[in-house]
């Protein structure tokens, strides 16, 4: 049954567990209330059972959704899953970092490969806020609450058993010149600090390292304990999910390249101690 859980079902069950919660029941009560087994609440809960979108209404119906809730999460439950679930930034129903904070949140390991800027999950909130500002495609208010939504993403690494998480970063993103001399600095100092955590690893790309020159898209690869392993690519218009396993598969290959092409993480700490003392004698 493993095989059948897809991004968008585990999505759908974890905003359905949501509800029921916020509603205070437990899935025994509610399974007598629907007349559903308590395995039947967990599995949909967990994206193993499949969503037939009577029984999502039926769900939603009982835990008190709103009309807004139901319409967005039926919309979520009668997407076709082809393994290659998009979801685009400029719909209203749609908010691919809430997404992404889902699977991050399910997820037991994340692998990360930036080239071109630091990962969400290490960006600092002075860093953060310049990469939105620099795109240009959003009001201060809104930049305020993305910020903020980006932050509550990285609690994840605050749990008490966070997923272990492996960025590999290439040389160019550090180098790359986002809000001057002192973000940077910053920004290099965190990175330091977090790869001396226990379940962060950080690897530089060194741009010597020639195979990874035409590696120019980033990559998340998020494996669970209980299900098949999904990969997240974010671009410019929309994230999207790949659960189609030949796809999955390919970006472990990206993957395999990275190890062998990285730094050691001790090479890796060192490098970045050395870059934000040169930041920080730029701002001398």
């Amino acid at each position: 049954m493993a095989e059948e859980s897809t991004a968008r079902r585990r999505e759908l069950g974890s905003e359905l567990r949501v509800l029921r919660k916020r509603r205070n029941m437990s899935g025994h009560e509610l399974g007598r209330r629907l007349e559903w087994a308590p395995s039947n609440i967990s599995r949909l809960e967990t994206g193993v059972r499949p969503l037939p979108v009577t029984d999502v209404a039926t769900f939603l119906g009982s835990c008190g959704a709103t009309l807004q809730e139901q319409k967005r999460l039926l919309k979520l439950a009668t997407t076709t899953d082809d393994h290659y679930w998009v979801r685009p930034y400029f719909d209203q129903l749609a908010d691919p970092l809430k997404s992404v904070i889902i699977q991050e949140n399910l997820a037991e390991s994340i692998i990360v490969f930036e080239p071109g800027r630091i990962p969400g999950l290490q960006q600092t909130e002075t860093y953060m806020r310049t990469v939105f500002e620099w795109a240009g495609l959003h009001t201060r208010d809104r930049i305020d609450l993305l910020v903020k939504a980006r932050l509550d993403r990285q609690n994840v690494l605050d749990r008490t058993n966070p997923p272990r998480c492996s960025f590999f970063i290439h040389e160019r993103a550090l180098r790359s010149m986002i809000g001057g001399a002192q973000v940077m600095h910053e920004q290099l100092v965190h990175l330091v600090l977090a790869s001396n955590l226990r379940y962060c690893r950080i690897r530089v790309v060194p741009e010597s390292a020639h195979t990874m020159r035409m590696l120019d898209n980033s990559f998340n690869i998020l494996e669970y304990a209980d299900h098949p392993a999904t990969v997240y690519v974010d671009t410019y218009a929309a994230g999207f999910f790949i659960d189609d396993r030949a796809g999955v598969e390919a970006h472990y290959v990206l993957g395999a390249q990275l190890e062998q092409n990285a730094l050691t993480e001790a090479d890796s700490r060192q490098w970045l101690s050395q870059l934000a003392s040169e930041y920080d004698r730029m701002e001398e």
